[in-house]
């Protein structure tokens, strides 16, 4: 079935013309069940929309939420308000409609012989949130697929995703390429990936952080949850049978996909946004990662809130002060950290700030120390210590003088 699918997605492929001029008919949705064939009146019984373009049709599927619908512990209000409350590393610079919460299934993980057979998004409009899911329910449809999609979606969108930037719109402007010459070209894009904003804001917590391990910050657990590396098992079983019982468990999880992902965007913004409790670690986290993004005033901010901070965060606040130029706080926090790095830094700024050679020396020389303890790769420690030997000796002349 895989490798008949396979010869179906070159066929396509290879009968995408170089020199075919882009047309845009009127998107036509069917509903009337003359001429339907069994497959597409199945998909229509069941409240989907049969979407046609040219010679081929698509299953598209809506569902509307209130914004006092919930998706585990927070109603989808909750998540309107924080996109209108953007935190910088969150924000999102285009109207609420214009952000979409977005997610594929795909027959496999690389390569141009995998395909997208489901995609879809959550979207705020006409108060309230609209699921949209498109289907591809055979292979050589692809130019009704993504005629649809991108007509829907608009010239100027921002998706949310979870490892999108690197998986996702990927493999659509892989696909898309098969068929540019028949459906709208791709619109400008931005993105917000939560897999990365996941690993800063929650480094150190989770052996994994797969999307369902998320889950449990928004409250949210699956019930009989079709594995996502099912999916492309029941696709082929789909082509091969076209009953669309057989996709019910994929969509579904696709759904939760969508959804976890609107749920967590507004967990991650109300911690960064100081609008949730949350524990030392993951202040600490966030602190790191605003002074990294070059965000000073609100990485201070989120470090004064941080009841514990570990070796890592008095070293990491240390050069935050060193950028920000107060220096006496960046030397308490290095000598906090009790770190080689810490003891570099007050080494430069004994020499440098307070002119004090011989205090400059001895931090170098309790740098040594700790370089010494550590059971480092050889390399990196002789590396290390011969740098550490190159400062003391410049000191060692500066004290003599």
């Amino acid at each position: 079935m895989k490798n008949r699918l396979r010869r179906m997605l070159k066929s396509t492929s290879d009968a995408a013309p170089e020199d075919q001029v882009s047309s845009a008919p009127e998107v036509e949705t069917l509903k009337t069940p003359i001429g339907w064939t069994d497959e597409q009146q199945a998909w229509i019984d069941r409240g989907a929309d049969i979407l046609t373009f040219e010679e081929e049709w698509i299953v598209r599927i809506d569902k509307r939420y209130a914004l006092t619908d919930r998706h585990g512990d927070r109603s989808f209000a909750e998540v309107y308000e924080s996109l209108q409350l953007p935190h910088p590393p969150l924000a999102l610079d285009v109207p609420l409609e214009q952000v979409i919460f977005f997610d594929t299934e795909t027959t496999g993980l690389r390569g141009t012989g995998t395909t997208i057979f489901l995609l879809g998004f959550a979207r705020f409009e006409q108060g309230g949130l609209l699921m949209r899911q498109y289907f591809l329910p055979h292979p050589h449809f692809e130019a009704a697929f993504y005629h649809h999609f991108l007509h829907d979606i608009g010239d100027d969108v921002r998706f949310v995703t979870y490892n999108g930037k690197s998986f996702d719109w990927p493999q659509i402007k892989t696909r898309h390429v098969f068929v540019r010459e028949r459906v709208p070209r791709l619109p400008k894009v931005g993105h917000l990936d939560l897999l990365h904003v996941a690993r800063r804001i929650f480094k150190g917590m989770y052996d994994s952080y797969r999307l369902t391990a998320m889950e449990e910050r928004i409250g949210f657990e699956r019930e009989g949850d079709l594995p996502g590396f099912l999916a492309p098992m029941h696709y082929f079983q789909y082509v091969e049978h076209q009953h669309p019982d057989i996709m019910t468990g994929v969509l579904q999880h696709h759904l939760d996909d969508c959804l976890t992902l609107v749920g967590l965007y507004d967990a991650c913004n109300r911690l960064v946004t100081h609008r949730a409790e949350a524990p030392s670690p993951i202040q600490e986290n966030i602190a790191i990662w605003l002074a990294d993004l070059g965000i000073h005033e609100e990485s201070h901010a989120h470090f004064q809130q941080v009841k514990e901070l570990s070796a890592e965060g008095w070293l990491r606040q240390g050069y935050l002060h060193k950028k920000m130029k107060n220096y006496e706080q960046a030397r308490d926090c290095f000598l906090k950290s009790d770190s080689y790095l810490g003891y570099v830094e007050l080494a430069k700024w004994a020499e440098h700030i307070a002119k004090d050679p011989v205090l400059a020396y001895d931090y170098t020389e309790r740098a040594r120390q700790h370089v010494e303890r550590h059971h480092w790769l050889i390399t990196k420690k002789e590396r290390i210590l011969a740098e550490l030997d190159h400062r003391g000796r410049r000191l060692k002349r500066k004290c003599d003088v």
